[in-house]
C-alpha cells in the first residue's frame, strides 16, 4: 500500500527530519538512507520500522542538521603532533632551512584534530531520531488506514456481487440437467421417428450427464471461501496473505465450475466472476 509520512524533531543541539514511503511488496523490505556519521543507527531504525509494518517496501530517509557544535567535542592528537614536530625539525636540519617552528606550521595537518561524540551525546542524537521516526511512522500508518478503509469498502461490494453470482449459478445448476434431458430426449426421438423411446437408457444418459456436470461441491466451497473472505475483511491486523490464499481458492472453484458446466447462462456468469476476481487480485496488492 502506498503511503507517506514525515517527522521532525530537535533537542540538545540535534535536529533530524525523517521521511518514510511505503510501496507495494509481497514481503517486508526496509531500505534506509541516512548520513554516514549515523550509520550505526541503521539496525535500530530497521527493527523499529519492521515492528510496525508486516508487508511492503518501506523507504526511510533520515536528514540531519549539521549544527552539532554544542554536543560534539573537538579533540587533538598530541602524540601525533609531537611526531610531526620532531619530523619537521629533522627536515629543517637536513635541508638547512632557517626560521622558527611555530604552532601555525602544525595547523596544516588536519588529522591532528577530530570531532568525537561520547556515548551520552550519541544517545541524545538517537533519542531525537527516534522521535522524528515515530512521527513519520504514525503519519504513514494513518494514511494507510484511510486507504485501507476505502479498499475494504470496494472489496466488500465486489464480494457481494460475487456472492450474488454464485447464488444465481447455484439456482441455475439443477435446471441445466433438466434442459439437457429435454434436448437429449428430443434428439433421440427425432432419430427414432415412430420407434418407442427407451426410457431406461435415457435416464442412464441423463444420470451420467448430471454426475459429470455436478457443481454442488464447487459452489459450496466457493460460498465458504466468500464467507471466510468477508470475516477476514472485518478482522483487524495484517491479513493480506490470507486473503490472497482465499482468492486463489475462489479462482480455482470458479474455473472448475466453468469447465464442468455446458450452459451458456452459467458460462456468462463465470466470466463475470472471473472479472471480479481479477479486480480482487489488483486490490489485494495494496493490502497488508
Amino acid at each position: 500500500m502506498t503511503a507517506f509520512g514525515r517527522g521532525e524533531a530537535g533537542a540538545d543541539g540535534y535536529r533530524f527530519t525523517v521521511e518514510l514511503r511505503t510501496l507495494n511488496h509481497r514481503f517486508c523490505d526496509v531500505r534506509i538512507k541516512l548520513p554516514r556519521k549515523y550509520s550505526d543507527f541503521e539496525e535500530d531504525i530497521k527493527k523499529r520500522v519492521s515492528s510496525k509494518f508486516s508487508r511492503g517496501r518501506i523507504e526511510v530517509s533520515v536528514l540531519a542538521d549539521d549544527t552539532l557544535d554544542k554536543v560534539q567535542h573537538l579533540t587533538v592528537d598530541t602524540e601525533l603532533a609531537k611526531t610531526y614536530k620532531r619530523l619537521l625539525l629533522i627536515l629543517q636540519k637536513e635541508l638547512g632551512l632557517e626560521g622558527d617552528l611555530r604552532l601555525e606550521s602544525l595547523l596544516n595537518f588536519r588529522d591532528l584534530f577530530a570531532f568525537q561524540e561520547d556515548e551520552e551525546s550519541r544517545g541524545k542524537a538517537w533519542s531525537v531520531v527516534e522521535t522524528a521516526l515515530d512521527q513519520a511512522v504514525s503519519d504513514c500508518l494513518h494514511m494507510r488506514q484511510e486507504e485501507g478503509e476505502a479498499i475494504t469498502s470496494d472489496l466488500s461490494e465486489r464480494l457481494h456481487l460475487l456472492e450474488v453470482l454464485t447464488g444465481e449459478v447455484e439456482t441455475r445448476a439443477p435446471l441445466v440437467v433438466e434442459d439437457a434431458r429435454d434436448r437429449l430426449q428430443k434428439r433421440i426421438q427425432d432419430l427414432l421417428d415412430e420407434t418407442e423411446l427407451d426410457e431406461a437408457r435415457l435416464a442412464q444418459e441423463v444420470a451420467f450427464f448430471a454426475d459429470k456436470s455436478d457443481i454442488t461441491e464447487e459452489v459450496v466451497r466457493l460460498q465458504s471461501h466468500i464467507q471466510q473472505f468477508r470475516d477476514l475483511l472485518e478482522a483487524s491486523g495484517p491479513r493480506g496473505r490470507q486473503l490472497e490464499f482465499l482468492l486463489q481458492e475462489m479462482h480455482r472453484e470458479v474455473n472448475t465450475i466453468g469447465s464442468k458446466t455446458n450452459d451458456l447462462d452459467i458460462a456468462q456468469k463465470v466470466i463475470k466472476m472471473k472479472t471480479e476476481l481479477e479486480r480482487f487480485r489488483e486490490q489485494l496488492q495494496n493490502v497488508e
